[in-house]
């Protein structure tokens, strides 16, 4: 092992942690600690990085086989690959860790409490076809049930966004939502095909109330109390969308839905958590972050 090259080594580390952004000082000093033991334990093992910038996918993959060897806790070694990929982000060489699954790292899971998300729904049960769109609404979107029968395709389709007008809305107050799949495109261009401009999924004929009751009966018919658990898988698949984006990652599932918990999450997931939920809640329509729990733990 060559000290002046683990002595430029750790040099480099704390440059770099000098300098990096987005950690709080303690996580800066204790991401710098094991960065300097990643390096030692690559020099004992012969490679002999005189850079923490040098560092390549099989260093990478050699550190993860020998704490697997040493038996270490698999929370332990994921935090340490968690650590590696932010390292990895700072030199400005995010491929340099390669997926969990690559390197025999099994998704975590976590115990959730009374999910009650509905991912699966037979949309044959419902022989109104009106009802049957706004379900579908609420599906895609995340909407309320007054929201998916007040809505009016041709005024809340703006390309790139629905934007809800505050007479649709719980409060009254108006909210974007982004398009973001193509599922989502499809089925607001197929509505644009089936209903007249200007018109809403309740028939000129009937009011909201008239329409909200046959609504009621509809789900009910299908073997469901309500439909509110569409708008709780909404909100748990745009959390693990969302920390995805934000962490340049395969992202994370929330606790509600079998992800890791506050308390198991580093500084920078934590900081990602905190932005995922404010961005989810605008979405929903909420105006406190803290009804987020409710739906993603």
């Amino acid at each position: 092992m060559s000290r002046r090259f683990l002595k430029d080594a750790h040099y480099s580390i704390h440059k770099l942690f000098k300098d990096v952004e987005g950690l709080s000082f303690k996580s800066r000093h204790d991401y710098a600690d094991n960065a300097r033991l990643f390096i030692t334990q690559l020099h004992e093992a012969g490679y002999q990085l005189s850079r923490i910038h040098h560092i390549k996918q099989r260093h990478v993959k050699y550190l993860v086989a020998r704490w697997q060897e040493e038996h270490l806790n698999p929370a332990t070694i994921k935090n340490r690959v968690s650590q590696l990929r932010f390292i990895a982000r700072a030199i400005r060489n995010p491929l340099v860790v390669p997926p969990n699954t690559e390197m025999g790292l099994a998704p975590r899971q976590y115990l959730s409490e009374n999910n009650k998300a509905i991912r699966d729904i037979d949309f044959a049960r419902f022989s109104d076809s009106l009802i049957r769109h706004s379900v579908r609404l609420q599906q895609l979107f995340g909407l309320r049930r007054e929201e998916s029968l007040k809505f009016i395709v041709t005024e809340a389709d703006k390309g790139s966004k629905l934007v809800l007008k505050g007479s649709w809305t719980k409060g009254g107050i108006p909210r974007a939502i982004p398009i973001t799949t193509e599922a989502q495109r499809a089925f607001l261009d197929e509505l644009k095909q089936i209903l007249p401009k200007g018109a809403s999924l309740i028939p000129p004929e009937k009011s909201y109330r008239e329409q909200e009751i046959i609504y009621i009966g509809q789900v009910r018919l299908s073997g469901y109390r309500n439909l509110h658990g569409l708008r709780h898988a909404y909100a748990q698949e745009r959390y693990r969308t969302l920390t995805a984006n934000l962490s340049n990652t395969e992202g994370w599932e929330c606790p509600r839905n079998g992800g890791m918990p506050a308390n198991a999450m580093n500084e920078q997931q934590k900081q990602i958590d905190f932005v995922v939920r404010r961005m989810v809640s605008e979405e929903l329509g909420h105006s406190r972050v803290a009804i987020v729990k409710i739906y993603c733990g």
